[in-house]
């Protein structure tokens, strides 16, 4: 999972940098569509199926918001 997430989370934080420092007034949130009339996906090994791509968006989303409103563990 994480393996397919690197290159989406690194563009996103492309993206990030070059909105500068403007606020937003919440995280940007990640979907992804699947087309259902095509036949079983499968990259690098991994074979896209609407459960896969529900933990996909749950992993990115986690990170996104890791990354704009951070935490600090005691």
């Amino acid at each position: 999972m994480k393996e397919l997430a690197e290159p989406i989370l690194e563009k996103l934080k492309e993206v990030d940098k070059e909105m500068g420092n403007q606020n937003m007034s919440e995280v940007p949130q990640v979907h992804f569509v699947r087309n259902h009339l095509q036949l079983p996906a499968e990259i690098d090994g991994f074979e896209i199926t609407d459960e896969f791509l529900e933990k996909l968006e749950k992993y990115i989303q986690d990170e996104l918001e890791s990354f704009h409103k951070p935490t600090v563990l005691h």
